[in-house]
């Protein structure tokens, strides 16, 4: 029993992480070769062969355009269900404006409930601009705001209500590759920063440490294929008050 939940709280963990950071991106799945990423599995390490379960499953419009992303229940090596799933929509354009995201719930007369939807303002010259987080059962409405230099992202400010909660500052080296990022709350206090290291043009590693003491908190190696696709995500917790457990994320692309 006590596996079981183990494997479940790093699921439940892993699963908020991943689709946190990935849900403002359609072109997430998109390499140089314009691959377009199937599934995205979720091992205990990285020696282990047998998944311990499906974080995401990604299927695509005409266009090749993320239009759903699930969450599938993943029991003994089989699906059995939907823990979540993500709808996509996109403007004429073809920008992406809204993600509705739809929960499993037993009381529903659908079998689920929208939770959370995600909608995407964008500049006149089509740089992101705003992003913006409604809770339609709570009325709770959380947004970003999006700063550039030079046509890169240089700053996310990050509101709840009208209130600045945090902001995050993005760095570039002199090839506009991303090499730092700093988070720091409302006050102006650094919370922590990543530092970002490359082979190549491929961001293959990022170190999370916290401030101010600059403990090492996080380390995440990745491994691409010859076409640059991701294939491996490696993270590494490295302090013992870390809400998260080491993992390993493989990812596999439609042929």
């Amino acid at each position: 029993m006590k596996t079981k939940l183990s494997l479940l709280g790093m699921y439940s963990l892993i699963m908020f992480v991943l689709l946190n950071c990935q849900k403002d991106d359609s072109d997430l799945t998109s390499t140089h070769t314009n691959a377009k990423l199937k599934q995205v599995l979720l091992f205990s390490n990285i020696d282990s062969q047998d998944p311990i379960s499906i974080v995401e499953e990604y299927e695509y419009d005409d266009n090749w355009k993320i239009s759903k992303v699930s969450s599938p229940m993943y029991t003994n090596g089989t699906i059995v269900g939907t823990i979540k799933y993500d709808v996509y929509e996109y403007n004429e354009s073809g920008q992406l404006i809204k993600i509705m995201n739809y929960n499993a719930n037993i009381y529903s007369p659908t079998g689920f409930i929208n939770l959370k939807n995600t909608t995407f303002t964008y500049s006149t010259e089509g740089t992101k601009i705003k992003e913006t987080i409604e809770y339609p059962l709570g009325g709770i409405t959380e947004y970003s705001d999006f700063e550039y230099q030079n046509g890169l992202l240089s700053k996310i400010e990050k509101y709840s209500g009208n209130k600045l909660e945090s902001y995050t500052e993005f760095q570039y080296d002199k090839s506009d590759k991303l090499i730092k990022e700093t988070l720091y709350a409302s006050d102006d206090q650094c919370i922590s920063y990543t530092i970002h290291s490359y082979t190549g043009s491929l961001q293959t590693k990022s170190d999370l440490y916290t401030y101010p003491t600059n403990a090492h908190y996080r380390s995440i190696n990745r491994t691409f294929d010859k076409n640059n696709n991701i294939i491996t995500l490696e993270s590494k917790e490295l302090s013992l008050y870390s809400s998260m457990m080491s993992h390993v994320l493989r990812y596999k692309y439609y042929e």
